[in-house]
């Protein structure tokens, strides 16, 4: 869960965290919005939420290397990139499964991850 006013005031003062954080399609997707800060705080809840899936997660995984797009419809999904995606391998992670939501003050984001049954 992330606070949406807090989000805005990080960015505020350091406009360096967008760019350390969110990926192009993120920010053009975001601020094509009248109001960006909703979207940015749900996809950082989601980044956030992803990386707490496992330990391993937060080792190496960077930001960037967990996106969240939206399908045509406008749903949307997470795609994993770089390290994440060795990570997801590595745990044999066969599905990531994302909800995202938000209100005027507070973004929030759930992560699934189902594993690959093995024989």
């Amino acid at each position: 869960m992330v606070d949406i006013e807090r989000l805005k005031l990080v960015v505020t003062r350091t406009p360096r965290f967008l760019e350390r954080v969110f990926t192009a399609n993120e920010l053009q997707y975001c601020y094509g919005k009248s109001n960006p800060y909703p979207s940015l705080a749900a996809r950082f809840a989601a980044k956030e939420a992803f990386r707490k899936l496992h330990t391993d997660f937060i080792k190496g995984v960077r930001f960037h290397d967990v996106e969240v797009i939206n399908q045509a419809m406008g749903k949307p999904e997470l795609l994993v990139h770089g390290q994440a995606l060795k990570q997801c391998r590595a745990h044999q992670i066969k599905e990531l499964s994302m909800s995202i939501s938000h209100t005027h003050h507070q973004a929030i984001a759930v992560v699934i991850a189902t594993e690959r049954m093995v024989p």
